[in-house]
Parts: structure tokens; C-alpha cells; sequence
């Protein structure tokens, strides 16, 4: 088996786990993930940044402390925590945890968990404290903003306001409706479109394809003496029309 078939069976075997929500995996992709550097981004590619959060939210049983683990290990990269993080508010959002033991857990990471260093997991946090309008970490998000320790291209000071404005229900019914905070239901629907799959696709129908012109041929070979008179004939007959 060469990398590339490596790679694209496991990105179809963390998927397919994600939807048959198999509790089993759950302790292996959080060892696999929390490989450090970006070894795990380099095997799995935008996985880590699209989907890892709701699959890890897929697999878990509602057990959140492998992920709290997860979010809490400097170690590993930090978009793989990042996903962690984000698979507490797919937990909130899909009903399978409540909203204020995350917003406690959050309120702990601002205050003494998180090393106090520039890193893109603050900005993460501030957003999803934002989607769990969570008003009362207000003060920790705007000591951050104050700080320059939040990545403003992706929330700024307002946006986490309009969040708090909007409330808690209105911002419920949006996380429900957003795919990156939904649970995997679907493998096939999830991945038909990237591209090393749409290769594989059309990769098979030109097998496909092929398969059904070497039956026509062989089909035709079964009389060749038939076919060669039929021709004959036919050209026979255009000649006497061209003469007349």
C-alpha cells in the first residue's frame, strides 16, 4: 500500500467512526492526534481544521476528559487543540452536554490553565466562548483583546459583543444549523467532494468505461468473417449508387 491509499483510508476510517459513533476509537485518535509538531497535519491534511472537533465529539460518549487532556497537552499542535476545544460547543450544540460545565471549564482555561503565551488557542477559545454566550468570561476576553493575544482577522470585540447582544437561544438555533458543529452522520457526503477522492471516482468510471469497450470489441471479434462480408456489401452497394 503506497502513502497516498494509506492516508485516504485513514482519513475514510476517522469519519466512519465518527458516524457509527464508535467509543472504541475515541483513546486511539486522541493518542494519534496528539503526536507533537505537525506531523498529524501532514498526514491528514484540513482534516485537523475542518472535522476533527466534531469527529472527536462523534466518538466520545459524552466523556469530555480525554479532550480536556487533549486541549491541555502544550505538547501537541495547536489547531489540534483547537479542535478539542471546538468539540465541546458541537457537544453543547447536538444536546449532549449542558452549556455551563464548558463555560466553568472555559472560565478555568482563561484563568490558570492555558500557558500565557501569543498562541492561536486563545483566539479559538474567545470564539467559542462566543458561541456560548458565554457573558460571563467577558472580562478575560477583553483582558486578551487588551493584551493583542487575539487574532482579529478572525473575531474582534464586536463580534463577541453582537454574540452576548443576540443571546443564548437565537445563538443555540445558529450552532445547530452550522456544519462545524455538527456530528458526522454521513462519510460519503462529507468527503465525496475533495479532490483525491473525485480522482478516485473518476478513476473507477474510466475503468468502468474501459471494461465496457473491451466487451464491445470482444463481442464484435466473436465474427469477424460476418462483420467483413456485412462490410463488403455495404461497400458494394455504394459503389453501384455512385455509378448510376
Amino acid at each position: 500500500m503506497n502513502e497516498f491509499n494509506f492516508v485516504r483510508l485513514l482519513i475514510y476510517a476517522l469519519y466512519l467512526l465518527g458516524q457509527f459513533r464508535e467509543p472504541l476509537a475515541y483513546p486511539l485518535i486522541v493518542e494519534f492526534v496528539s503526536a507533537p509538531g505537525e506531523i498529524v497535519l501532514d498526514v491528514t491534511g484540513d482534516v485537523v481544521t475542518e472535522d476533527l472537533g466534531r469527529i472527536l465529539a462523534s466518538v466520545s460518549g459524552a466523556n469530555i476528559e480525554p479532550i480536556k487532556q487533549l486541549i491541555e497537552n502544550q505538547q501537541a499542535n495547536e489547531f489540534v487543540r483547537c479542535a478539542a476545544l471546538n468539540s465541546l460547543v458541537v457537544l453543547v450544540a447536538q444536546g449532549i452536554i449542558s452549556r455551563e460545565p464548558i463555560i466553568e471549564y472555559f472560565d478555568k482555561l482563561f484563568s490558570t490553565i492555558l500557558e500565557k503565551k501569543p498562541d492561536y488557542i486563545w483566539t479559538n477559545l474567545v470564539i467559542n466562548s462566543s458561541w456560548l454566550c458565554a457573558r460571563e468570561l467577558k472580562s478575560h476576553i477583553e483582558r486578551l483583546f487588551e493584551e493583542d493575544f487575539i487574532d482579529t482577522f478572525f473575531i474582534n470585540q464586536e463580534d463577541v459583543e453582537d454574540s452576548f447582544q443576540l443571546g443564548w437561544e437565537a445563538t443555540l438555533t445558529e450552532l445547530r444549523q452550522h456544519p462545524h458543529y455538527s456530528l458526522i452522520d454521513d462519510t460519503i457526503s462529507e468527503i465525496e467532494s475533495w479532490a483525491c477522492f473525485r480522482q478516485e471516482s473518476k478513476k473507477t468510471n474510466n475503468i468502468s468505461i474501459q471494461k465496457q469497450e473491451f466487451k464491445r470489441s470482444f463481442s464484435k471479434s466473436k465474427e469477424p468473417s460476418k462483420n467483413k462480408k456485412k462490410m463488403q456489401k455495404e461497400s458494394r452497394r455504394k459503389n453501384r449508387t455512385k455509378k448510376k
